[in-house]
């Protein structure tokens, strides 16, 4: 356990390396292996914390499997409002808070003007300055010669000259009203005369992207929701909430997500030409490549076999099992069709043929396919996070495969047979 209280210098920043501030403190936990997992301690801790008064807490949890897996760190929800004004980002970011906060699926929802330091906002009396002749730079420069105080003299020490500083002794922030200045026609008055002191909570973070301010306002996965549940309250709120002048859109983790869900998609779709590709030299054929090929989307009857009863969707994981569903799929397809051509080219019939394959094939597809299942198996359980993040991977390779093998014995005939036969029409 390590503690970080106040402001930081600059080079001890153990923790992080977002700024601190006086009014601030951190503590870090490392979790023992085996041991309960954070947010099940937050839940605990989090009740008797909000108890204490004048205390304002936020919690952060660990990254998540998925956020570690796509290289990304923080909150998985993350929403970036952008905009030219500071005040415009403020209240928009509250307004997207505020809603957030009241969703059932998301809790420590947290804005990046959150947790800033206290300000002391100088608000000029517009009206009675320019009678008097004052601007705010006059004011400006009174508060920080007061406080900073300003070289009024040079003294002579023998042969060093040591500047003479003129400030206020120890002014308190209830006082700075009574700071004096001089007009420009040479009268004197006090800076609360002409100015009115407000109170503001300053940003803790000022982000930019494109030139443009932005605004974060993160949130976390509540206990017994999952990724996509969250992603879908937010994006419900964004749908609801009016920013006007603004523009909001869910960045970080699900920016991330849709990035790499796009590159896989390319991937899976050059995965099957390439396929395709080896199998029509194989072949010397464009008709029995296309019946191989069709074990592809018998496997993906048993993905949705395995995925849906579970409430699994299609994500980054389970992209990443169909990728490699497209090449292990067809080996049992390869090995039927393969000896099914031997086979008529030693004088079978069609039928025969691919019943007497099935037949001899019978026994290596059914040990290919248990083999992969069961080497999936270990991966497929757990109920650790990183567990929860493996197991849709195997759950999809283990639903393929069993899928296209049962379809490799009963389908794929079928569709040799009605392929060739189109072949052979085509030839006459």
């Amino acid at each position: 356990m390590l503690s970080e209280v106040g402001r930081i210098p600059e080079d001890d920043r153990t923790i992080r390396d977002e700024q601190t501030e006086e009014n601030t403190a951190r503590i870090l936990v490392r979790l023992a292996a085996g041991g309960p997992s954070g947010t099940a301690i937050v839940e605990r801790v989090a009740p008797v914390v909000a108890e204490m008064s004048g205390i304002e807490a936020s919690w952060e949890v660990g990254a998540s499997a998925l956020s570690q897996a796509l290289g990304t760190s923080g909150p998985p929800i993350e929403i970036e409002i952008a905009g030219q004004s500071l005040e415009n980002l403020r209240s928009g970011a509250a307004e997207v808070r505020q809603a957030l906060a009241e969703r059932a699926q998301l809790w420590n929802v947290r804005s990046s003007f959150e947790g800033g330091p206290p300000e002391l906002r100088v608000r000029l009396e517009q009206t009675l300055a320019d009678g008097l002749g004052i601007d705010i730079a006059a004011v400006g420069a009174a508060i920080e010669s007061s406080l900073d105080g300003r070289k009024v003299t040079t003294l002579a020490l023998g042969d060093e000259e040591r500047d003479v500083m003129l400030r206020l002794p120890g002014v308190r922030m209830d006082e700075l009203h009574r700071i004096p200045m001089t007009t420009s026609s040479g009268a004197r008055l006090a800076v609360g005369d002409v100015a009115v002191f407000e109170h503001h909570e300053g940003a803790r973070e000022v982000f930019r992207r494109d030139q443009r301010r932005i605004a974060l306002v993160t949130a976390r996965i509540a206990p017994g929701y999952e990724y996509p549940e969250a992603m879908a309250a937010a994006r419900e709120v964004l749908a609801e909430v009016g920013l006007p002048g603004m523009r909001a859109e869910l960045t970080g983790e699900e920016e991330e997500r849709i990035k790499t869900f796009g590159e896989l998609q390319l991937a899976g779709i050059l995965a099957i030409v390439l396929l395709f590709m080896v199998l029509a030299g194989t072949f010397e054929s464009l008709i029995h490549p296309l019946t191989v090929v069709m074990s592809v989307p018998l496997a993906s009857i048993g993905v949705a076999a395995v995925l849906v009863p579970r409430g699994y969707p299609i994500g980054v994981m389970e992209a990443l099992g169909l990728i490699v569903l497209a090449g292990v799929a067809v080996n049992d397809a390869i090995l039927l069709v393969g000896t099914a051509r031997r086979l008529m080219g030693e004088g079978l019939e069609r039928n025969a043929a691919l019943a007497r394959a099935a037949a001899l094939r019978l026994r290596p597809i059914l040990m290919t396919t248990a083999t992969t299942a069961l080497a999936l198996i270990p991966l497929a359980v757990g109920a650790s996070e990183s567990a929860r993040l493996r197991s849709p991977l195997a759950l999809t390779i283990i639903g393929g495969i069993v899928a296209s093998t049962l379809g490799c014995l009963l389908v794929i005939p079928c569709i040799y047979s009605v392929l060739d036969r189109v072949g052979r029409l085509g030839r006459r």
